[in-house]
């Protein structure tokens, strides 16, 4: 990830937080992760790794560096996975899958093709197509090099179906040739192998070299007189490109075509080149290939027999353990996800913890702003409750309750109206004002602690009593007032539960200082009962919780109604 790269995102969350209006917030938010970049900046890194790891995952020689460029690019997937660039993430296991199976470590390379794949499915379609060709060709490449011919040509043809050109099919008919060479059907490798050719081109000379020296191989087994030259001049083009592996093959064919010739002086010449480069790429099973032609240019009847009861037995092992590696990873989205395992160099270390202390440093302050903002809109909401609510009120004041009592003094100037109608009228009236009445505002340019008083003093009668405790003690001017709101709409709505349903004869209702925070207890000594939030209750929870405050419910039959508010 670039340092540019990364201003770039960062001063993109700093406009988009700006735009929310935090601008605050926003600003702290952008130093500190400019800082924090900075120190990722200036971070010893060494500037060729990429490079460097590249060609030594691509051409594997030796395997403490092949080891290192492959816990190099599994770290690159996890980054790519947390920065969600699953395409990058793709691409570097792609490489890390074909330095794998380069070495000989086919079941490793399986796993990760296959994870390659399950994370394609989160791409859009139209960027699939030629992933899916590569992934499935790698299959292909890994079931033949298991001997699994039949598995290898499924993934072959189903790579195919992914080629958008004759030239992005290149390789893959290069490889659907040699499961025809193994499988000694010479004719129908060398067909495909000659309309291979004439589709490469010799700009591409590793490309090109690779079916040359099939086509060379496969004329060898045919007895046609032009396969030396062919085999010849694939290998001149490869060690033109330096491709180890790519000699090491145009060898160990050069000294299968001499041990067939019994020409065991340049088959013996062979050999020794194709071992030398087996040791230098230190390849366990090139090595083997190797030592498996020398008994053979030996001559020795016993070590012959040897090596073709072992090759005969290590086949049979091999495609027995292929049946099982096919049902244990399955590509049809049935394994299981592979966890890659990172493991970092000693300078690597520090670019990891700064850009995880980087990444942590974003997640909180990331968190703080949502928190405010969220907080900020809960406010915003129950202010927008207590203006409808005024609002509602207001209406119900001026306009239904005076309509009403308009009615009922024009029926009243009528003879011979029922007394039963004014009656219920006057009944509807009185609900009107009360509702209005209920959800009256509080005057803020006036003495709020009076206002609340006097509202508690109204539910007063001969038969019930509010007792207020501790109610001087409180500094009441300090609360802002969006709390005074709350307060003064809670307890009213406390008040006229009890009036409704309570049947008490007094209620007590304590204040005290906890702090910078309100406690209020509510208490009075009526019927009690099992506690059911109806919507009133459920309104003075919503109230209290907008105000990051918290209020407790306790009732029982008998033993009153309680209630605990923190605001």
């Amino acid at each position: 990830m670039s340092v540019a790269y990364l201003y770039k995102h960062i001063f993109n969350i700093y406009i988009y937080f700006r735009g929310m209006k935090v601008k605050a917030y926003a600003l702290l938010f952008f130093i500190l992760i400019f800082t924090a970049a900075q120190n990722y900046a200036q971070s010893p890194i060494k500037k060729d790794s990429l490079l460097y790891y590249y060609h030594t995952i691509s051409n594997p020689t030796d395997y403490t560096e092949f080891q290192k460029a492959t816990a190099f690019f599994e770290k690159r997937v996890n980054i790519s996975l947390r920065n969600r660039d699953t395409l990058s993430a793709i691409q570097h296991l792609r490489l890390i899958a074909n330095g794998q199976s380069e070495y000989g470590f086919l079941n490793d390379s399986e796993q990760t093709v296959v994870f390659a794949l399950r994370l394609l499915e989160n791409l859009p379609a139209g960027v699939q197509a030629n992933l899916r060709l590569g992934l499935n060709n790698q299959l292909g490449i890994i079931y033949r090099r298991l001997n699994d011919y039949e598995e290898a040509l499924l993934f072959y043809d189903k790579a195919l179906s992914f080629s958008q050109s004759k030239k992005d099919s290149i390789s893959i008919f290069n490889n659907k040739s040699n499961i025809y060479k193994d499988l000694n059907q010479y004719d129908l490798a060398e067909e495909i192998l000659k309309e291979t050719l004439k589709i490469a081109s010799t700009e591409n000379k590793k490309q090109y070299a690779r079916v040359l020296s099939n086509l060379g191989y496969v004329q060898f087994k045919m007895g046609d007189e032009n396969a030396l030259s062919s085999i010849q001049t694939a290998l001149a083009y490869r060690i033109e490109e330096k491709d180890l592996t790519g000699q090491y093959s145009s060898y160990a064919d050069l000294t299968e075509y001499y041990i067939a010739s019994q020409d065991y002086i340049k088959a013996k010449l062979y050999f020794e080149k194709s071992y030398a480069i087996a040791k230098k790429i230190n390849s366990a099973e090139y090595l083997a290939n190797s030592l498996g032609q020398y008994v053979l240019i030996d001559q020795d009847p016993l070590i012959i027999t040897f090596k073709n009861q072992t090759d005969s037995i290590e086949k049979a092992r091999q495609l027995k353990e292929n049946k099982y590696a096919a049902m244990k990873y399955d590509v049809d989205k049935e394994k299981e996800q592979t966890q890659l395992a990172l493991l970092q160099n000693a300078k690597e270390k520090q670019e990891k913890t700064v850009y995880l202390g980087l990444v942590i440093l974003s997640i909180i302050i990331f968190s703080v702003i949502i928190y405010i903002i969220l907080a900020n809109r809960k406010k915003k909401q129950l202010e927008t409750i207590f203006d409808t609510e005024t609002r509602i009120s207001k209406k119900l004041h001026d306009e239904l309750a005076n309509d009403t009592f308009q009615v009922m003094a024009q029926l009243q100037a009528l003879p011979e109206i029922p007394e039963e109608i004014i009656d219920e009228l006057d009944l509807i009236y009185s609900k009107t004002r009360n509702i209005s009445r209920d959800h009256n505002p509080i005057y803020e340019h006036t003495d709020f602690y009076e206002q609340l008083k006097t509202m508690l003093a109204a539910y007063k009668s001969d038969d019930f009593n509010v007792i207020v405790k501790n109610d001087q003690k409180i500094e009441w001017e300090t609360l802002n007032p969006l709390k005074k709101k709350t307060l003064y709409i809670v307890l009213k709505e406390l008040m006229t539960n009890n009036r409704k349903h309570s049947r008490s004869n007094f209620a007590l209702i304590s204040f005290s200082q906890k702090g910078n925070k309100l406690n209020i207890a509510y208490k009075d000594n009526g019927v009690g009962g099992d506690l059911k939030k109806n919507n009133g209750l459920q309104n003075l929870e919503y109230r209290i919780k907008a105000l990051k405050g918290k209020i407790d419910f306790d009732s029982e039959h008998g033993k009153g109604f309680k209630v605990d508010i923190l605001i």
